[in-house]
């Protein structure tokens, strides 16, 4: 028995050794770089950017950085912890990685990925309105060109009954931000606002045609708003840029079937300057994030909610701002109603800062409390000029030459409750 267990293990101990003869060491990796660290960009040109990481406090032995761009490695080794990438395209997005390599080429994993912007090219008014970029195909037809979003507001400004499409255009990958308050949000520099006015030939029949008479053009560059005006030939074909204000006569039919006929005004510059500006500063007024808030007739969603699902805007959504109230709603309370009109068709100039010379001392912004509006002092006068037709007395002065029927019954029924 002794004898079988020692053949046993003489057998055991000779397999052992073949094993050993034959076997095939196992290369074991020497550990990776840790990827480098807080990835940015900086000094955006329209060409180039240049790029920022930090190296991990243990990377003993990186030789080189790899940069990736949009996901392809761009070419050469890199021995700093910074790079400015050239020969970009304006105002366009880039995607952004770097790893670490050692002396063996080991790679490590990548840092953050970072997106970034290269700057675009200022804006600026080119002398014809197709030459903008707005609109796609026939002029005419007011088509919006890719990127340019259209939007409604809730409570509309009085412009002689004419229609207007409203557009905005912002830069590729940017977006609105809100800005703590439900009125106008921050905008990016390259934002596009544009209007468009216009009458239906025939209000009982749209597809007869329309008369397009100019568009306006709110450019931000640098942090400013800049203001232009395209006046439509009488072809329909194109339209011009242009400083000077003029009259148009318009004749269009009603939805009644009677014939209107409107000295429609059109603008100058400086007119422009008169309703956007507040303290020297100009602004868009309709875009403001409470005239926003509604569900508009292009969409089954709430604007400002479809605007985020856009990436259009960011930071605020329906339920986190106000509304502003539509004036034409009937089952709304008068003052209600009446406010909000004096709101998107006075308040511009009505209010600190505004155009309206001092001593006329009245604020209609909406939320400006009753007792420091002056309206029931004034309520009188305040009637009196929304009457009058007359350029130096009427309220508004500039955008109308008619008298805003609906709107003065409502403003009157107003003025009678106070």
């Amino acid at each position: 028995m002794k004898k079988l267990l020692f053949l046993v293990l003489i057998g055991i101990l000779i397999t052992a050794c073949g094993k050993d003869d034959s076997y095939d060491p196992i290369e074991v990796d020497t550990q990776a770089p840790s990827k480098p660290l807080n990835l940015a960009a900086s000094e955006q040109t329209e060409t180039s950017l240049k790029l920022n990481w930090d190296a991990s406090s243990d990377n003993v032995g990186v030789t080189g950085y790899r940069i990736y761009q949009d996901g392809t490695v761009l070419p050469g080794l890199i021995t700093e912890t910074t790079i400015t990438i050239q020969g970009l395209t304006a105002g366009s997005a880039y995607s952004f990685y770097v790893t670490a390599l050692d002396a063996e080429e080991n790679e490590s994993a990548p840092s953050n990925t970072l997106e970034a912007f290269t700057i675009e090219q200022p804006l600026t008014f080119l002398p014809l309105l197709s030459q903008m970029g707005v609109f796609d195909g026939n002029l005419s037809d007011l088509n919006p060109s890719n990127g340019v979003q259209l939007y409604e507001i809730h409570s509309t400004l009085f412009t002689d009954y004419a229609h207007k499409q409203r557009l905005i255009r912002l830069p590729d990958g940017r977006s609105m931000r809100y800005n703590n308050t439900d009125l106008l949000p921050t905008f990016p520099d390259n934002t596009l606002i544009s209007k468009t006015f216009y009458y239906n030939l025939d209000e009982r029949d749209p597809s007869l045609g329309k008369k397009i008479i100019e568009t306006r053009i709110q450019l931000k560059v640098n942090g400013e708003w800049l203001v232009g005006d395209y006046i439509w030939n009488a072809a329909q074909t194109e339209a011009t840029l242009r400083e000077t204000g003029s009259t148009e006569s318009i004749s269009y039919i009603d939805e009644n079937g009677n014939t209107q006929n409107v000295n429609y005004q059109i603008p100058s510059k400086q007119d422009c300057f008169t309703c956007h500006n507040n303290n020297a500063t100009t602004s868009p007024i309709g875009l403001k994030l409470r005239n926003l808030n509604f569900i508009p007739s292009y969409t089954n969603q709430n604007q400002l909610d479809y605007f985020a699902g856009l990436g259009l805007l960011q930071g605020v959504n329906s339920g986190s701002t106000s509304v502003l109230p539509n004036w034409e709603d009937e089952n709304l309370f008068i003052q209600d109603r009446a406010r909000a009109y004096m709101d998107v068709n006075c308040a511009h100039c009505h209010q600190p800062g505004g155009s309206v010379p001092q001593g006329f001392l009245l604020d209609f912004r909406l939320e400006t409390p009753f007792d420091d509006t002056g309206i029931y002092a004034n309520r009188g006068e305040i009637i009196a000029r929304f009457e009058s037709t007359m350029p130096t007395y009427r309220m508004p002065q500039l955008g109308r030459t008619i008298v805003h029927t609906e709107a003065l019954q409502m403003l009157n029924d107003y003025i009678d409750s106070l």
